[in-house]
């Protein structure tokens, strides 16, 4: 039978549709490939990093996702997200991190940059501080206060009302003297913190009870290393770099061989009788406890204690006790003068004031957080 021209539109028509057909199968392909591509990849980037939403600052309500990433553990990275309120952050920081969109999020997503060198511990102390879980303040802990300073500081997210009141809490953490003083634990943090952020006011202190409370020495088994390294110390789990262990050798050696004859020799008061008395009771009530007590290393409480002593029960007379007690305070105030130049550093441009207290939170802060909860 000869065909016509309507069986030979019809076998067009069909070859039309079947390659209709087999494009659309093509594409269908294509687009699995393509999704499963995209499916490996994000298992290949889930596979390197362990990825976990905050337990507590993971908000319902939150208008932004902050992604913050820890240094690597067992080979992995640690990404933590955290869903907060994007004003709480603008308002404080100058840094600005640009939002990306990702596919199951209906809020934006900022990454903090590795290279700010920001710790998620530190990133929830702050939001700890913003939210008002655990404010700075003069009951708070170092760690807390630290981490806030380095995370506030201008090379890490920058926020600087919250870094000068960190700053404010960490120097009354740490009083000065010439009087004696007690600090906290965790001198060698505090000491790196004091100079990697110019807190002048606080080293001198810091330097003065590391050499009196702790072997600051390297022990025998450390390795030499250049300058700039840690070098650790065999009485305590702690760390100093090379150049504050020379610093506080200098510190100890000025000290002593500045102190010794101050605590060894019996001084002369303007009565003849009270300097034979103090002659007689020296040794017996002096220098056998400094000796015990190796109060030749430690100037300040050393004449604290001088100070402290009931001379007049002695029959020493008033006068010769009250001129001897001053004597013993300027002491005080000349060994703490001198530990500068011992110690080589310049104490003399601290940048805030050495004094704060509760008052500083809306002093700094303005009282503009928000009432969130």
């Amino acid at each position: 039978m000869t065909s016509g021209p309507a069986s030979s539109t019809s076998s067009h028509y069909r070859s039309i549709v079947t390659l209709i057909s087999l494009s659309v199968v093509a594409v269908g392909v294509s687009w699995r490939l393509w999704r499963g591509s995209r499916s490996r990849d994000t298992i290949m980037i889930q596979a390197n990093s362990q990825v976990h939403r905050h337990p507590v600052y993971w908000f319902d309500d939150g208008t932004v996702i902050v992604r913050a990433c820890n240094n690597q553990v067992d080979g992995k990275d640690s990404i933590v997200l955290f869903r907060i309120h994007e004003p709480l952050l603008r308002q404080h920081t100058k840094v600005v991190l640009e939002p990306e969109s990702e596919d199951g999020y209906d809020v934006p997503i900022v990454t903090v940059p590795g290279t700010l060198g920001v710790q998620v511990q530190d990133f929830t102390s702050l939001l700890a501080h913003l939210y008002n879980n655990t404010p700075l303040s003069l009951e708070a802990p170092f760690q807390h206060v630290a981490a806030i300073l380095r995370v506030s500081s201008p090379e890490q997210l920058d926020l600087p009302s919250v870094h000068s009141l960190a700053r404010s809490y960490l120097v009354a953490m740490f009083p000065s003297g010439p009087s004696p003083f007690v600090h906290p634990s965790h001198l060698e943090e505090a000491l790196s913190v004091a100079l990697r952020y110019n807190i002048t006011s606080i080293q001198k202190g810091i330097y003065y009870s590391i050499v009196t409370t702790t072997d600051f020495e390297p022990s025998s088994t450390d390795y030499p290393t250049h300058d700039g390294n840690a070098v650790s110390l065999s009485s305590k789990t702690i760390t100093l770099t090379p150049t504050d262990v020379v610093r506080c050798r200098n510190l100890i050696n000025g000290i002593v061989e500045h102190f010794t004859p101050v605590l060894f020799e019996p001084p002369v008061t303007p009565h003849m009788a009270c300097t034979n008395l103090l002659a007689d009771k020296w040794f017996p009530m002096v220098i056998q406890s400094a000796i015990a007590g190796d109060s030749v290393c430690k100037p300040l409480e050393a004449l604290e204690q001088l100070k402290q002593i009931d001379w007049e029960a002695e029959d020493l007379c008033a006068a010769c006790v009250r001129e001897k007690r001053e004597e013993w305070t300027n002491e005080q105030g000349e060994v703490w003068e001198k530990m500068d130049d011992w110690l080589k550093l310049d104490t003399a441009s601290e940048q805030i004031g050495t004094h704060c207290n509760d008052s500083c939170v809306s002093k700094y802060l303005g009282g503009q957080l928000p009432a969130i909860v």
